[in-house]
């Protein structure tokens, strides 16, 4: 009977974190997505944020989510029947890091004309990582050499600089609370779908890019503890909208605004 009772608690804690991504909803027509999570264990909440967003992303009916932790699918033919890869983990370390060969293929999965989303800890770059990564994603964290990546928790104003493109519609400025990367290695053309200025200096935190024939999005905000109960800047509705229509860009449904 106790052992009945903790499923059951357990089973409800999990609704109270994410009702829709357990449900798994059908989108026959919607973009096929992969999310590939998991990093560091107890750093950041990504299996959380990982539950919370694929849940958000069914209920737009765009998107019919499959959510992964094992990087080994990206060697795999099953990475054909995915129109989009959402990777929101810092996978640097541990069982979590991607293999040369796994980094490989991912970038063959976006050139070839896949979409890819980035969310936060995902541009962290360990010194091993191909140097293409960077001409993929337009840009990446590190430590590594300098300028040396700092990243500051704060209470910032989120600057909307390009309200043009289908990334930012129906977007201002916001004010977020949220984890600042700065100094981050940039590949010169890339142009920021949005910016905060920090210490005099303005730095990107979104934008798109091309990559080959692949589509992507990148945004640098996302940060959350780890641990129950933390804040997810991802629930405020500015970065959730700008992550959708991030996603909606990568997977090239732009014109599907949420």
């Amino acid at each position: 009977m106790r052992t009945l009772r903790v499923l059951g608690a357990a089973f409800a804690l999990g609704a109270l974190i994410a009702p829709s991504a357990f449900a798994q909803k059908k989108a026959p027509q919607g973009a096929k997505v992969l999310m590939l999570t998991g990093g560091e264990r107890q750093h950041h909440g990504y299996r959380e944020q990982a539950l919370y967003l694929s849940g958000i992303l069914e209920d737009t009916g765009h998107f019919q989510v499959t959510i992964c932790e094992d990087a080994a699918i990206l060697e795999t033919p099953a990475m054909a029947r995915y129109d989009v890869l959402i990777v929101n983990a810092d996978r640097r370390t541990g069982d979590f890091k991607f293999t040369v060969d796994q980094e490989k293929a991912l970038l063959a999965y976006v050139k070839g004309g896949h979409g890819y989303a980035s969310i936060h800890g995902a541009d962290n770059a360990p010194p091993d990582w191909q140097p293409e990564w960077k001409e993929m994603l337009g840009g990446i964290y590190t430590h590594v050499g300098l300028p040396d990546g700092r990243a500051i928790k704060g209470h910032y104003r989120v600057k909307i600089a390009d309200k043009s493109s289908p990334v930012t519609s129906g977007l201002d400025d916001f004010d977020l609370d949220d984890e600042l990367y700065t100094n981050m290695r940039m590949m010169p053309d890339v142009q920021p779908l949005a910016t905060i200025d920090q210490g005099g200096k303005i730095w990107p935190v979104a934008w798109t890019y091309r990559y080959g024939k692949g589509k992507i999005f990148h945004t640098s905000l996302g940060h959350r503890d780890f641990g129950p109960g933390k804040f997810d800047p991802q629930s405020d509705p500015n970065l959730r909208r700008l992550i959708l229509q991030g996603i909606e860009f990568a997977a090239g449904r732009e014109s599907k605004n949420p």
